[in-house]
């Protein structure tokens, strides 16, 4: 009879793990895909920036 009871709670004890671990494989995840996303965000509107001030330069220059 003890060995009825046990398995059911060896088998739900493994479930709940897996669960956790999916949970927090989820949760991390997404965390580093968002901060990837603000990376590469960052890095665009920085070479935009420099960008426009190289191109308004190098009008600025011509203008001369």
């Amino acid at each position: 009879m003890f060995v009825l009871q046990a398995m059911p709670q060896t088998v739900e004890s493994a479930r709940t793990i897996i669960v956790i671990f999916a949970t927090i494989s989820v949760i991390f995840w997404r965390a580093l895909l968002r901060i990837v996303v603000m990376v590469a965000a960052m890095v665009v509107i920085i070479l935009l920036t420099s960008g426009a001030l190289l191109l308004y330069q190098s009008i600025h220059h011509l203008a001369r």
